[in-house]
């Protein structure tokens, strides 16, 4: 194990014990939700260096009571240098605001650009990326107002392990949060904690389960999402011609 592998190891193992800290604080009154988060995707690979993707999300909050939101997403990926990747996404998103005066369904887009890093030794594989996203309320333009923006940095480790003779080889992810837009003073930095696994139903296709630990970081009555999240992946690859 090189010495950059076990240093990604190391980072992730002490985010996690500390965010974990933060969690169990008795002290700062948390306010906790469920959700449930299903997925179909489907993705074509017309080359190895090169994956394009659409993607359908359907989204229960309130203790899997409420709809919150739906959206339709494309995606794309390059891999290069072996190791990176560099992919691009944009969402169309139909929100469900119960809050405040005005309530209903408002439309948003969302689009993010990423690079990863990918590190592989023997049955282990840690990926670390970074990724901006940019997401903003679609409005009439005759209305004049300021519409909801939020922009965000994402910082993200995962390390997949893979089990001989196994077929639910495990996963786990940390993710930090960091707003950008300063006019929107309700975000807060906030992580995220993920165990999941890959389950192969069939050639092509998988099914991804996954547990998700979402927490704003703030002193005082921060959002504490538990996230169910199941995710359904039918992949073809371009078939290479005979000679």
């Amino acid at each position: 194990m090189n010495l950059s592998t076990k240093n990604s190891i190391a980072l992730i193992v002490l985010i996690l014990f500390d965010l974990i800290g933060i969690a169990q604080n008795p002290d700062i009154m948390a306010d906790k939700n469920v959700e449930s988060w299903s997925i179909a995707e489907f993705r074509y690979y017309p080359s190895k260096k090169f994956r394009f993707g659409i993607e359908q999300q359907l989204r229960f909050n309130e203790n899997i009571s409420v709809f919150d939101r739906t959206f339709t997403e494309l995606n794309g990926r390059y891999s290069f240098w072996d190791n990176f990747n560099f992919g691009l996404a944009y969402r169309y998103m139909f929100l469900n605001d119960n809050s405040g005066l005005v309530q209903g369904i408002k439309n948003h887009y969302r689009w993010d650009y990423y690079l990863s890093y990918e590190i592989k030794v023997k049955k282990l594989k840690i990926e670390n990326r970074i990724k901006y996203q940019h997401r903003k309320e679609i409005r009439d333009k005759s209305i004049r107002c300021i519409c909801e923006t939020r922009n965000y940095w994402r910082l993200k480790s995962e390390i997949d392990y893979k089990i001989k003779n196994w077929k639910y080889d495990p996963y786990l992810s940390a993710e930090i949060f960091l707003p950008t837009n300063k006019r929107e003073n309700q975000l807060h930095n906030r992580y995220r904690l993920g165990l999941g696994t890959n389950i192969k139903i069939y050639k092509g296709q998988k099914i991804l389960l996954k547990y998700l630990f979402e927490r704003e970081i703030k002193s005082w009555n921060p959002e504490a999402n538990s996230i169910f999240q199941i995710k359904y992946i039918y992949a073809i690859k371009k078939k290479k011609k005979k000679e």
